[in-house]
């Protein structure tokens, strides 16, 4: 084993970073912290340590100081230790300074007890750690009992629409020209369809729902079924289809415990909630919770199911043209989450999509809707009106697909953007 490490460590120094283009995220490097960089799978983690890679060369840190394995990689088998790895390292660099050694682990989860082995790194090696994983439950709850003061995390989600115009090499910034306002237009209504993953920038359309339905069996089978040692497919495969069907919609497990039980399949609550859990935790589905100052109320309500990519979506229901406004919400929600967790939705007579919580400014309460027209004019206000009078010193903001009112029917105390000039000044105009 030691060999292939070596063969391993040494291909890496001798080759070129890849090329890669620039992600919106950044991350410190010299916080002495092990940095986790947290996402789904395919979301461009392992592009960004070559990112984080690539400053640190600028920095005139060389290649031989940087140590990079991805525990994806097949031809690794740790069972007889994981010391073998800095073994294998210090064989080929005798002279170098392990406390200034950078280390870069990919897709950490794969290997077991490894929060273990990384504390035992920072404390005796080198405080130059970065992670990544593809299982936000995981990490998260090992990093709190383990890592506890010795890092520091970080996510990175599929790409924001600014990052998604950057790999389409059209200026996010310039929204006056008509021809360029016509290329974010038309790459707007790509990004509302088929999502913000890397990989599917500039991949033909006839192939994308392929590749998302892979991601979407990856998530199943070996972040799900693997990982859990889950045995029945076709209890789990119903569940999640239930809350990709449901996104944008409240979800009651009580319900969806009666519908199995009608249909004579026999499981209980615990089990549905510990089946959720592990779902959620992969970076496919999440929910938002209804708002209430009680968080013991918030947790016992219903919960409004949301995606982390809308291309997930189009990939397993193939409905896009009817679901176009709920296609709108998620993306919005997507935007939200990017930057913070503190997201709620309103309901007591009366709706309000999103109440979000921002840690350096007022609450905001965010209304979306596929289009403002003098119909629903009255009702997506009122919506935002009596949030406000239980939400006090927010602002209100109503975000559109396409916007058919006059600016002289709105009230003052509303802003009202279009989805995509939203996305773009996000979070600067949040």
């Amino acid at each position: 084993m030691k060999q292939i490490l070596k063969t391993i460590i040494k291909d890496f120094h001798l080759k070129s970073l890849p090329p890669f283009k620039p992600r919106h995220l950044v991350v410190p490097l010299d916080l002495d912290k092990i940095i986790t960089i947290i996402g789904p799978r395919r979301a461009g983690k392992t592009w960004y340590l070559f990112q984080l890679m690539a400053s640190l060369e600028k920095l005139d840190i060389k290649r031989e100081q940087i140590l990079y394995l991805n525990f994806e990689d097949e031809r690794l088998d740790l069972d007889t230790g994981y010391d073998q790895i800095l073994d294998a390292y210090l064989e080929l660099y005798p002279d170098q300074k392990l406390d200034e050694l950078y280390i870069f682990f990919d897709e950490i989860q794969e290997i077991p007890d490894w929060e273990k082995y990384v504390r035992r790194l920072y404390d005796t090696i080198s405080r130059k750690i970065f992670l990544t994983g593809s299982n936000a439950k995981m990490l998260s709850k090992e990093i709190a009992s383990s890592l506890r003061g010795r890092s520091l995390s970080f996510e990175i989600m599929p790409l924001s629409f600014s990052e998604f115009l950057s790999f389409k090499s059209i200026d996010s910034k310039d929204t006056y020209s008509t021809k360029n306002r016509a290329k974010i237009q038309n790459s707007f209504e790509e990004y509302l369809t088929w999502g913000g993953y890397p990989e599917l920038v500039d991949m033909e359309t006839r192939y994308k729902a392929n590749i998302l339905q892979e991601y979407f069996n990856v998530m199943l089978y070996r972040d799900l079924m693997d990982r859990y040692e889950i045995r029945d497919a076709s209890i789990l495969k119903y569940l999640i289809k239930r809350l990709i069907s449901s996104f944008t919609k409240e979800f009651s497990i009580n319900k969806l415990y009666n519908d199995l039980k009608s249909r004579g399949i026999r499981i209980g609550k615990d089990t549905i909630y510990r089946l959720m859990d592990r779902i959620f935790s992969v970076y496919m589905v999440t929910y938002v919770e209804k708002y209430d100052p009680a968080v013991v109320k918030r947790e016992m309500s219903n919960k409004k199911i949301y995606l982390y990519d809308n291309g997930i979506a189009s990939a397993i229901r193939y409905a896009f043209s009817e679901d176009r406004g709920k296609f709108l919400e998620n993306l919005v929600f997507t935007g939200i989450r990017s930057t913070t967790e503190a997201v709620f939705f309103l309901k007591n007579g009366y709706e309000c999509d999103f109440v979000v919580f921002p840690e350096t400014d007022k609450p905001v309460l965010i209304q979306v809707t596929q289009t403002l027209h003098q119909d629903n004019l009255s009702r997506e206000i009122n919506g935002l009106e009596k949030a406000g009078k239980r939400i006090k010193n927010s602002r209100s903001i109503l975000i559109a697909g396409d916007v058919t009112v006059s600016s002289d029917s709105l009230p003052k105390w509303v802003e009202v953007k279009t989805a995509y000039e939203w996305l773009l000044e996000y979070p600067v105009g949040h």
